[in-house]
């Protein structure tokens, strides 16, 4: 008890000292050391951060199937909460292309506008979410996204990419109709070819190769200023410094110039050529709760409320280790957790849909030299600004045009090179990926994912409930420290090696198995079960080796165990196994056996 108290008392000491608070709010750890050069490296990141998010916002709403403002209002808040929480100076928190997919999946139609769904949902979903990620991060149990292996996130983030870009195909081609999965995309994309628009092909596919020729732009002008052997002129480095900002700001620029283009469509009276986005909601939201007395919530939300918390922390922590170990500095999981969560919670309060890490706008972070999450006032700033004096504007961006952003922006998430690398290293690994991917265009993203980790956690078990029983070959082995009769005795005994803990999967599996290999022969003997390997059991396991235990016992045959750690002997005596017989070793073992079994034959010679 006094342990206890002790215990309970050095943990609240720890939870309530200064350096525990600090570490809950990493502001006060990196702000005091803040130094002025910093300032213009945070502004230039943010600011073209900034210029990236607010096309994508704009994107990702309409995969999220929601009115574009939202992907605005998605868009600042997390900014300004991970200023103060975040561990990490380049993570970018914000809609993300699979957040959005995820989101679509899990939304009532609104009855005004069947492609669209109700916003509610979607902002309560985010205030739950965010719960349950504060609350994941709180109990410190981010290590349950552990469980989710890589290989069930690459068929996740190929299967998603491929559905975002299909679900988007409609926009370039000027179609209009309604698809919940990747196959129904498909299957209505051929229906509904006759009302293919040339202008929005002509639009969506122009956007799409300017996207890729401004990206190679920007990758040339890296590689340019990263050669060793060659000093650029000042002008020189001014223009591939130009060329580096175009190239990142891609997505700003074709949304630019083509709502230029659709405009002057409709200031030359030639309106309806190309579809529009229409009237977006102007200024910036409301700060007031989330609708929590919406009719049928769990019902409409379903696996979504577990699927999309685990998701977007593991997009989140992935990203904030990679480039962690890129810049040199770690991120701490449970303090990421729950900043996300704090970040989803707080976005609910003007009307966000879930936000986690997004891996291209924290790249574009890292590039541009970040040294803080301050860098994130600035890009929040700017979707302020932007939802406040701009949305009059996004009336006219071509939804082909946010189509083709998309597209570009997910075609290089299908991870290919991973399917070559399983083949090579693990073909199991491989057979996860591929029902991962296949489930998830066939049924859907997060169904697709939850049969993924079911069948890799069934491969994953299958070792512990049906663990090697090896039988030994006593003659094989080195023995010492054995008299000579004990030596010839040995070949009378069955010895078995279990290759692993022994657990309650694997309890009837391993009983049945000694049965069969001991008892089930013409001439039984006795029995030696070699725990040489095992670390542990646990109470199913005891329960059956009890029962098989009386079973030899009923048979005349003896079984004993041997080389038992003892944490594992402990529990045997706990639970006061009968007939228990345990020895240090092997050769013990084979010793002690070849000693009762001289008694015995002793006793029967007397008796005769």
């Amino acid at each position: 008890m006094d342990d206890v108290r002790v215990a309970l008392r050095d943990g609240a000491a720890n939870y309530c000292s200064l350096s525990a608070w600090k570490r809950r709010f990493p502001l006060s750890i990196w702000l005091p050391k803040y130094k002025a050069s910093y300032l213009l490296s945070d502004i230039i990141a943010g600011f073209t951060v900034g210029l990236t998010v607010i096309p994508q916002a704009l994107a990702y709403a309409s995969i999220a199937k929601l009115h574009i403002q939202y992907g605005l209002y998605s868009a600042f808040m997390g900014c300004f909460v991970y200023f103060f929480l975040g561990t990490s100076k380049d993570v970018s928190v914000g809609p993300t292309a699979i957040m959005s997919l995820l989101v679509s999946m899990y939304g009532e139609k609104d009855p005004n506008d069947k492609e669209l769904h109700l916003p509610e949902y979607a902002v309560l979903m985010a205030f739950i979410c965010g719960c349950i990620q504060f609350a994941l991060g709180f109990f410190h149990l981010g290590a349950l996204t552990g469980f989710i292996s890589s290989a069930v996130i690459a068929g996740f983030t190929s299967a998603s990419a491929i559905t975002i870009a299909m679900g988007q195909v409609k926009h370039i081609l000027g179609q209009s109709f309604h698809g919940d999965t990747f196959l129904d995309d498909i299957i209505l994309t051929f229906k509904h070819i006759k009302e293919v628009n040339g202008w929005d092909v002509l639009l969506g596919v122009s956007s799409m190769v300017i996207l890729y020729l401004l990206q190679k732009v920007k990758n040339d002008a890296v590689k340019w200023e990263k050669d060793e052997d060659y000093t650029p002129t000042t002008s020189k480095l001014l223009a591939w410094k130009f060329l580096w900002f175009v190239g990142t700001s891609k997505n700003a620029v074709i949304v630019i110039m083509t709502a230029i283009i659709a405009w002057t469509l409709e200031y030359t009276h030639k309106s309806g050529k190309i579809a529009l986005t229409g009237n977006v909601t102007e200024g910036i939201p409301m700060f007031e709760p989330p609708e929590f007395g919406i009719p049928d919530v769990f019902q409409v939300l379903n696996v979504g409320i577990v699927i999309i918390p685990l998701i977007g922390y593991l997009e989140a922590i992935s990203i904030g280790k990679s480039f962690g170990r890129q810049n040199n500095y770690k991120v701490e999981p449970n303090q990421e957790l729950i900043a996300l969560g704090i970040c989803n919670v707080a976005g609910s309060f003007v009307s966000s849909y879930p936000v986690t890490g997004s891996f291209s706008r924290t790249a574009i972070n890292s590039q541009c030299g970040v040294k803080t999450p301050a860098g994130g006032l600035i890009t929040g700033g700017l979707v302020l600004l932007s939802l406040q004096f701009l949305t009059p504007a996004f009336y006219y961006i071509p939804k082909a045009s946010l189509a083709a952003v998309i597209i570009m922006a997910v075609i290089k998430m299908v991870n290919y090179r991973i399917f070559i690398a399983l083949w090579k290293v693990r073909k199991l690994d491989l057979l996860v990926l591929i029902i991962t991917f296949i489930m998830c265009l066939c049924i859907g993203v997060a169904y697709g994912t939850l049969i993924g980790i079911g069948v890799d956690i069934m491969i994953l078990l299958y070792p512990i409930a049906r663990p090697r029983i090896r039988h030994v070959d006593p003659s094989a082995r080195q023995h010492y420290d054995i008299t000579p009769k004990a030596q010839i005795y040995r070949d009378s005994v069955l010895v078995f090696e279990v290759d692993r803990s022994m657990r309650f999967p694997a309890s009837e599996y391993i009983v049945e198995s000694l049965y069969q290999l001991s008892l089930g022969v013409p001439h039984p003997k006795p029995v030696i079960l070699d725990f040489t390997h095992v670390t542990g059991v646990d109470y199913t396991m005891i329960e059956s080796l009890h029962d098989a235990l009386e079973d030899f016992g009923k048979a005349g045959i003896k079984l004993v165990f041997c080389s038992v750690k003892d944490e594992i002997k402990d529990q045997f005596l706990a639970y006061d196994l009968k007939s228990l017989v345990v020895y240090s070793s092997y050769e013990s073992a084979i010793q002690g056996l070849a000693e009762e079994n001289a008694i015995d034959e002793a006793a029967a010679h007397l008796n005769t």
